[in-house]
């Protein structure tokens, strides 16, 4: 049986990009790391991300605190990251849970009508674009790193208003769900590190989590919510609500700011050995966009993704025994094995239908967006695990760069 080892240290390595591909050029298309097997290959991540997938309690490599993620009266839990799915070993919560995400917060109609722009986030992006016409436009100034004002502020009150309906201009629950969200790290809360941090650090965590859960709780979009129906495992609003709270501390403020920091040269290429990926400048890509064309902007926010996935890999578990090929060797993993899908390195193999050189930057190759892994899925095809908000974020992200654009070249014209 093979041993699978992992450290602290490498659990930590094994979100960066540069670590992935030096394992890769090392080992090939699969290898072991951070207490997983990890297949690379792009046929394998494809299959991987479109077929049911069974859940352990990771967040990419992360270990996740299983007694912080939200959970019912019973002690079953409700966070959609760590349950099952029907065809993969689940019982159907998974499914229903994920419904109810969907149906009362991701995909209403009130979203989406919200989404495709009304007075209010007309409001937000006129906010965002004064303030990054003051801005010193640096990677490393206010705009881009203060929770309080520029970029993230925008991205807490405009998803936070088209996802829930809350009043972005309430300067009080903003506030709140700053705190929790930036200030407290959230996130954090939910992986092992969590105890650690909430004893030398975030004392009033479970203070701060109760009260911004209540703002989801009695939010238009969960106020609308009827409890105890069966297609939803009988969920009560406060279930709902906490699962929520979680979603968006691990998902929804995290994956937007990532891709923005990505797509806006906040955070650079990665500098993957033998290639010149890490020479590619994004920002001038941007300034040489279409901005009226937003299939093109849109085609440069995959892009770019491809090459710095923001999220570089997820997971599922072996539910039989598995023979892979590493190095020059056949190896069978037993049935419970985590299999990490590193959608990253997938974006990259040669054997990926995108067209064109792997680690050259081209938003106009072929298949691009239909064969995109940035958002969990492999373009359109999906087991479900899409991210719920991807709609929302890319058309959010496509409205950011036509807008700051527009202002980088008036400018620089001046």
């Amino acid at each position: 049986m093979p041993y699978l080892y992992t450290s602290s240290k490498e659990m930590k390595s094994a979100n960066g990009p540069e670590y992935l591909h030096r394992k890769r050029l090392t080992f090939g298309e699969n290898f072991v790391c951070a207490g997983g097997l990890w297949m690379s290959g792009y046929e394998d991540v494809k299959k991987n991300l479109v077929e049911p997938q069974a859940r352990t309690f990771r967040l990419a490599p992360s270990q996740l605190d299983k007694e912080h993620l939200p959970q019912k009266d019973d002690g079953s839990l409700t966070f959609l990251l760590a349950i099952s799915q029907k065809g993969a070993g689940g019982d159907g919560r998974w499914e229903a849970y994920r419904s109810a995400f969907e149906d009362y917060v991701s995909e209403t109609e009130e979203t989406l009508l919200r989404m495709n722009g009304d007075e209010t986030t007309q409001k937000l992006f006129d906010k965002l674009q004064e303030e990054y016409k003051q801005s010193d436009k640096k990677t490393e100034g206010v705009f881009f790193q203060d929770n309080d004002t520029g970029l993230q502020d925008f991205l807490l009150r405009y998803l936070h208003y088209v996802l829930f309906g809350l009043d972005p201009l309430d300067d009080a629950i903003m506030e709140e769900l700053n705190h929790l969200h930036y200030d407290r790290l959230s996130a954090a809360y939910y992986l092992n590190i969590g105890n650690l941090l909430q004893c030398v650090k975030f004392k009033d965590w479970e203070e701060r989590f109760e009260r911004v859960t209540k703002i989801y709780e009695e939010s238009p979009a969960l106020s609308k919510f009827e409890e105890g129906q069966e297609k939803y495992n009988n969920l009560l609003r406060k279930d709902l609500a906490e699962l929520c709270t979680a979603m968006m501390a691990m998902a929804g403020m995290v994956g937007p700011k990532t891709l923005c920091n990505i797509v806006m040269g906040v955070s650079p290429m990665p500098n993957f050995e033998g290639t010149a990926v890490g020479d590619i400048d994004v920002t001038q890509k941007w300034d040489e966009l279409d901005l009226s064309n937003r299939d093109e902007v849109k085609r440069y926010i995959h892009e770019c993704g491809r090459l710095r996935n923001p999220v570089s890999n997820t997971h599922t578990v072996a539910t039989e025994d598995i023979a892979v090929r590493i190095g020059e060797k056949n190896v069978t993993f037993p049935k419970g094995t985590i299999i990490f899908i590193p959608m990253l390195l997938a974006g990259t193999d040669t054997n990926a239908e995108v067209g064109g050189k792997p680690f050259h930057f081209d938003h106009n190759r072929e298949n691009l967006v239909d064969h995109s892994m940035i958002f969990h899925s492999f373009g359109k095809e999906t087991n479900g695990r899409v991210c719920p908000g991807k709609a929302v974020a890319e058309n959010m992200i496509i409205e950011i760069l036509r807008l700051l654009g527009k202002i980088r070249r008036k400018t620089t014209a001046e």
